[in-house]
């Protein structure tokens, strides 16, 4: 079990996409063994943050039964892809959060080595922003960023026009944390991925 590591870190799980790869169906609510989808991170958040939200923009009262606060884009940010909904909940976040870590609703496997690890690299550096990679890929939707950022990140996605999480860790020099090859990066992201994960579970 990992311990709380820091009493001003936040996060945040985005689930407000619309689900197209899983027959439309809000991914964070599928069924997940005896669970839903987002609950195996949300149980590892819980444990790791002081403060933890959801960002979604239909089913609000199912994940509020969540025990969480859930938040819906807003206005100006609303239909601009997952960084609008980082900028609509962030700003209901408590005072005393400084670093938000933001993870997706659909990586059931990532534990508290992944949030930890990201967290030491954050507070021992002067990027704004950090994210997980490994030797085959990297992870811009699993990145933790310093609340301070947030007014760079209302301004990114406003006058740019630009939607892209990894665009715009690129442009704000956010760093790299390597990991292992792994399952914990593993993304139930489509039916096809899910039955499958769930046929070899049986």
């Amino acid at each position: 079990m990992g311990q709380l590591i820091n009493a001003h870190l936040g996060a945040l799980i985005l689930a407000g996409g619309l689900g197209s790869r899983m027959g439309y169906k809000n991914k964070g609510l599928v069924r997940f063994g005896t669970d839903h989808l987002i609950d195996p991170i949300l149980s590892v958040l819980k444990k790791q943050c002081v403060y933890v939200a959801i960002s979604a923009n239909q089913d609000v009262e199912q994940y509020t039964k969540k025990n969480v606060d859930v938040w819906i884009d807003q206005i100006p940010w609303k239909g601009l892809g997952p960084l609008a909904g980082v900028c609509s909940s962030v700003l209901h976040f408590p005072e005393h959060i400084e670093y938000i870590q933001v993870v997706p609703c659909d990586s059931p496997f990532l534990n508290s080595t992944i949030i930890q690890r990201l967290t030491q690299k954050l507070l021992t550096t002067h990027a704004l922003a950090v994210y997980a990679k490994t030797e085959s890929q990297i992870y811009p939707v699993i990145f933790q960023f310093k609340r301070s950022a947030l007014l760079q990140l209302s301004e990114y996605l406003i006058a740019s026009n630009k939607r892209s999480i990894r665009q715009w860790l690129i442009e704000i020099d956010a760093i790299a944390v390597n990991f292992e090859e792994n399952e914990n990066f593993i993304n139930i992201n489509d039916l096809n991925t899910l039955n499958q994960y769930m046929k070899n579970k049986r």
